[in-house]
């Protein structure tokens, strides 16, 4: 068996008789006859071979069911809080088995193993044996699941024991079984369990060719770079998770070529390994104070070898994961990720007026529905991972693919002319239709297309219109390319008829369909801190996100800016619940009209919902005009005054330099002001003063509205407290935002 799983590299199944032979030699040839411990650990040896074998045959099952549904275990009685979990996994295409208990649970691990096991914390008590198998599983035979707990209580010493049990995440209700459930099915997923990529840079062959074995055995995908100058092309096309290097090669030394991969932004985070004969514990630090993590010691000893390389890995994925920096490369296609795509497109708009003709591709397979049925869910991943390696095989180093959505991919070009995108456009078609994918089906695709000129402003609007344009193109039989043609005036970025946007924003309160983007606020006297302003879109007939003072003109239109208000005011408070919840310390700013700045019912409605929802105001800051709260100083003073004693903080925008306005500010005590943007050019004296007063009122000074490096005085930037605007970074789809790598 041992000699045959490593002639066809069955890994598992190798490495559990390896064990097993390892543990048996002991006794053979020797009086010693194994006592009752040893005959247990035979028994579990043999048990992770049975097991192995099981999982290696043909007919065994896997992660994943014959229609590439995920398989999740949940563990819970019944009408708990796995119960609600489990409906949500089903509906989002995962094959889930719901136990009762333990006992069950194991002896259908026998037959198969689940990508992830869902346990409430009232199963604590029965979890030691499952515990145990899960440890067995992980340490023989490197089937690694894992097991999250949810629960109803924060008490610490829970937590403990779910760490103890082997937990690998916690979740505490209320809980929101679809969001849950969309993260553990992304967790679960194949592509979040790709296998671990290593870049070997070693001017020794030999030397390489060791490292590279081991962990090739382990499973471990490997690059061997045995041309020091050429690393920097070989981690650009192989994206490791991690570099083992040589500390001493003759070209240029590990310290060099780590100082150079270091100054490359997109190499920052990944793990450097060095093999070092090194003894001396100055030169050791030496390589490490330039950006290496760790050494190891030549001889290479295998087991240390692969401890070190995976455990850092692993690290390096969970503080991804930890601090929500997305990569800017989705998983499964290698293509870039939808908001690099955006801010891409955004700086593509900036730059319209430049030669030739740019557009953005929407590409779409056809028939997915059907294709669904065929290949599964497993399989349509393939698929978009081909539809990928096509696109990026169809363009040139200057143009950028991205997978916008589960379904959809972007391209970003720019040709000599309109004429010459239609044509790459359908030059694409023409590849998709005569590839042979691997799943042994074919299919069309619809490709939707959209120029970028001086009269579009908006990136998602420009994905929009080439979306509009993409569901005509599958409309009229797929296999085509439609481009987005409108009259001049649709052409124009303009709102709908007021009657028109009045009526689609009540539609949009109701249907709860506004987009939320969050907007970056750089904080220059605390480096990292996280702030954020909330902003809100809507589209129009256009399919155009509007906001801003075309969004407040069509709500005070429709009589509803007091609910808009409170309705941006209660996702603020989702937003700061889920961050906490996820160890995030987050600061979110969220305007409000002039119909809420005196509503004297607002502080006691706020408090309500910051109660229903367990959550402190500690982070929340609310911003009014302050030409609004002017009107009445009395309740705007009450009312600043209430929000403060539930620690939600007030900004104070539009703010002037004139004294009577920082009377208003001593008076009403709130912790920012915002200034008004004809002083983003004021001389220094006036710059000067207004952020000794504020300062001197204890308030903090933000400085908004900063588009372009022209448009602002420097000597903002050594005085104030924040900085936002375009120029900083356009509003984000979501808030992952590195704070950390800023530098003013």
């Amino acid at each position: 068996i041992s000699e045959y799983s490593k002639t066809h590299s069955l890994f598992q199944l190798n490495e559990s008789v390896f064990s097993l032979e390892v543990y048996l030699s002991s006794f053979v040839g020797s009086e010693i006859s194994p006592g009752s411990a040893q005959i247990d650990a035979i028994s579990g040896l043999v048990r992770a071979l049975k097991t192995a074998a099981t999982m290696t045959t043909p007919t065994g099952h896997d992660h994943e069911t014959a229609s590439g549904e995920i398989s999740v275990f949940v563990l819970g009685g019944k009408g708990d809080l796995t119960a609600e979990l489990a409906s949500a996994l089903r509906d989002r295409g995962c094959d889930v088995q719901h136990f009762r208990d333990t006992d069950s649970l194991l002896q259908q691990l026998q037959e198969h193993a689940p990508r992830v096991i869902v346990a409430d914390t009232v199963m604590l008590p029965e979890m030691p044996p499952l515990s145990a198998e899960l440890v067995r599983l992980r340490s023989h035979m490197s089937i690694n699941i894992p097991l999250i707990f949810v629960s109803n209580s924060t008490a610490l010493q829970l937590r403990v024991d779910a760490i103890r049990a082997g937990g690998d995440g916690y979740l505490v209700a209320p809980l929101d079984a679809a969001a849950v459930a969309a993260q553990i099915r992304a967790a679960a997923s194949p592509d979040q369990q790709r296998p671990y990529r290593v870049v070997v840079v070693e001017d020794d062959p030999t030397q390489a060719d060791f490292a590279g074995s081991i962990l090739r055995k382990a499973g471990v995908e490997v690059l061997q770079v045995t041309e020091p100058v050429k690393v920097i092309e070989s981690l650009r096309t192989f994206k490791p998770d991690l570099i083992l290097m040589d500390i001493y090669m003759p070209e240029v030394n590990g310290i060099e070529l780590t100082t150079i991969i270091r100054d490359h932004q997109e190499f920052v985070a990944i793990p450097i390994v060095f093999l070092s004969g090194e003894q001396n514990a100055d030169k050791q630090l030496d390589a490490l104070s330039v950006g290496g993590d760790d050494f190891i010691a030549k001889p290479i000893r295998p087991k240390h070898l692969l401890g070190i390389v995976q455990t850092r890995i692993r690290r390096a994925r969970q503080l991804l994961s930890a601090t929500g920096q997305p990569p800017k490369h989705d998983r499964v296609t290698g293509l870039f990720s939808r908001q690099h795509f955006l801010d891409r497109v955004a700086k593509q708009i900036d730059s319209a007026a430049d030669e030739g003709q740019a557009g953005v591709l929407l590409v779409r397979p056809d028939s997915l529905p059907t294709l669904q049925k065929q290949i599964g869910v497993g399989g349509i991943d393939h698929l978009m991972s081909e539809f990928g390696a096509i696109l990026a095989g169809q363009i040139t180093d200057t143009d950028l693919a991205a997978r916008i959505d589960e379904n959809t991919f972007g391209v970003l070009l720019r040709r000599d002319s309109a004429d010459h995108l239609v044509h790459l456009a359908e030059a694409i078609l023409r590849s998709i239709g005569g590839h042979e994918f691997s799943n042994q089906v074919s299919t069309t695709a619809s490709i939707g297309l959209c120029f970028i000129d001086d009269r579009l402003e908006d990136a998602n609007g420009i994905v929009s219109r080439a979306a509009t344009a993409c569901e005509e193109a599958g409309k009229h039989g797929g296999n085509r390319v439609h481009t987005h043609r409108s009259d001049a005036d649709s052409q124009e970025i303009l709102a709908a008829p007021e009657d028109n946007l009045s009526q689609r924003i009540k539609a949009t309160l109701h249907e709860n369909s506004f987009s939320i983007l969050y907007q970056p606020m750089l904080d220059l006297q605390t480096r990292g801190s996280e702030t954020y302003e909330i902003v809100l879109r809507m589209a129009n007939a256009q399919g155009d996100l509007i906001g801003d003072r075309q969004l407040l003109e069509a709500a005070e239109v429709a009589g509803v800016c007091a609910e808009l208000d409170r309705w941006i005011l209660e996702r603020a408070i989702d937003i700061l619940k889920q961050r906490r919840e996820s160890g995030r310390r987050t600061r979110i700013f969220v305007h409000q009209s002039s119909h809420s700045a005196l509503d004297v019912n607002l502080p006691a409605w706020l408090l309500g919902r910051l109660r229903s929802k367990q959550v402190v105001g500690t982070g929340l800051v609310v911003d009014f005009r302050l030409p609004d709260l002017s009107q009445d100083l009395k309740t705007a003073q009450q009312n600043i005054k209430a929000l403060r004693d539930m620690d939600v903080d007030v900004s104070l925008s539009r703010f002037p330099e004139k004294e009577a306005a920082f009377k208003v500010l001593r008076f009403l005590q709130a912790g920012y002001i915002n200034i008004a943007p004809r002083l983003l050019k004021a001389d220094r004296e006036t710059i000067g003063s207004v952020i000794r007063q504020a300062h001197d009122a204890s308030a903090k000074v933000i400085v908004s509205n900063v588009d372009d490096p022209r448009s602002i005085d420097l000597h903002w930037s050594s005085g104030a407290d924040f900085l936002q605007g375009n120029f900083i970074q356009r509003p984000l789809e979501n808030m992952d935002y590195d704070f950390s790598q800023v530098v003013i």
